[in-house]
């Protein structure tokens, strides 16, 4: 898939599909089975365009039926669910649950939460964007793969989010790229606060990220 006039001048050479079966390995062993999803993205060229995010164990603990699946088009916009506004006058930042060190924690001081939110899994963490339980993602950490981010990348922007690195660079989609987001990532629920929290992260931080 790939929107507007690119899709007249699209190969099949441009496309790449980034899958992640399981997304949120270590909370899955955890039995924290809201953490895990599946996740496809679709790049065209460099690009993340359309992704899905199904989440296998949503509302497992509610008694509803079982399971969702978001996806998100470039130009297009979202479905399988409404997104939803984070909260006014709050910040509000998830990040890792499993991987933190001193710079991961240097970044989130530096960003003045009001809340943290350590939870496991990508995909997890750009649906609590999308569902209005947090502002932004922040990892100060090369730890994500490309698998984990051009899915939910996709997903975040068709909503009107944005996902960079920490130097709001965007990541490379394209087959021949490396696979480690070795810039940490930085996501946001609105693109216009992306800056806000871009600004906010110490060059110190940024140097160790390359």
């Amino acid at each position: 898939y790939c929107s507007g006039h690119e899709s007249e001048s699209t190969s099949g050479s441009d496309v790449t599909v980034w899958v992640d079966p399981l997304d949120g390995t270590s909370e899955y062993t955890q039995g924290l089975l809201d953490h895990v999803t599946v996740l496809i993205g679709i790049a065209v060229k460099e690009k993340a365009v359309a992704g899905v995010i199904h989440q296998p164990y949503y509302n497992y603990q509610n008694g509803g039926e079982l399971g969702r699946t978001v996806w998100g088009f470039e130009s297009v916009g979202v479905g399988g669910f409404v997104p939803t506004s984070p909260p006014k006058g709050q910040r509000i930042i998830t990040t890792t649950r499993s991987h933190s060190n001193p710079v991961v924690q240097a970044t989130l001081d530096a960003l003045k939460p009001d809340k943290v939110l350590k939870v496991g899994g990508a995909g997890h963490k750009v649906m609590l964007l999308m569902e209005g339980k947090a502002h932004t993602w922040a990892f100060a950490s090369g730890g994500t793969k490309r698998w984990d981010t051009c899915a939910p990348e996709a997903v975040l922007h068709a909503a009107g989010g944005k996902l960079t690195d920490l130097h709001g660079k965007s990541y490379s989609y394209a087959k021949d790229t490396s696979h480690a987001n070795s810039g940490g990532v930085l996501a946001t629920a609105h693109s216009d606060e992306h800056d806000i929290y871009l600004k906010s992260i110490p060059s110190e931080v940024r140097e160790k990220l390359s």
